[in-house]
């Protein structure tokens, strides 16, 4: 057998090294494309998560793909100052009515709030939900009053009550 001279040898080494580089960076990416699922978010959506992130405040992508804000031990007056800042980038949200039983509901859950404290907690609108100001959103979950008065009043548990959000 003949011997193969090193400059062959060497651009031979050089394009199975480039091969193999290759392969490796694009499959990284190809497996996480296959195994994360897709958002079910609108561009609108991630566009006002991004701006939350690129004010500091921490996200979770949950297991379908959606961003949220991260649950634990956050500074609530920065998350506040963010949603100002990016409020005009929040979509606006879809409307679908509720029936008259959760109407009444609502209107019952509106009512006994007030009634326990919670001074201008608003009545539900069409969609049977409470529009609530980030400032309401925040006493709602941080007022040890408020929080009694939703036990009270709601007695779902607190993932899915007023101040569970």
């Amino acid at each position: 057998m003949r011997p193969v001279p090193a400059a062959v040898r060497t651009a031979a080494a050089l394009v199975l090294l480039s091969l193999v580089t290759a392969g490796c960076s694009g499959s990284t990416d190809s497996v996480q494309a296959k195994s994360s699922p897709k958002s079910t978010q609108g561009a609108d959506e991630i566009a006002y998560y991004r701006c939350l992130a690129d004010r500091g405040i921490p996200l979770d992508t949950t297991d379908d793909g959606v961003l949220r804000v991260k649950k634990g031990k956050d500074n609530n007056a920065a998350i506040l100052a963010a949603e100002k800042k990016c409020a005009g980038l929040r979509p606006a949200p879809t409307t679908v009515l509720a029936t008259e039983e959760d109407m009444a509901r609502a209107r019952k859950l509106s009512a006994c709030l007030r009634e326990h404290g919670v001074k201008g907690y608003p009545d539900p609108g069409p969609d049977g939900d409470a529009p609530l100001s980030n400032e309401m959103a925040y006493a709602m979950k941080t007022n040890p009053d408020y929080r009694e008065a939703n036990r009270v009043c709601d007695p779902r548990p607190e993932d899915d009550s007023v101040v569970g959000g």
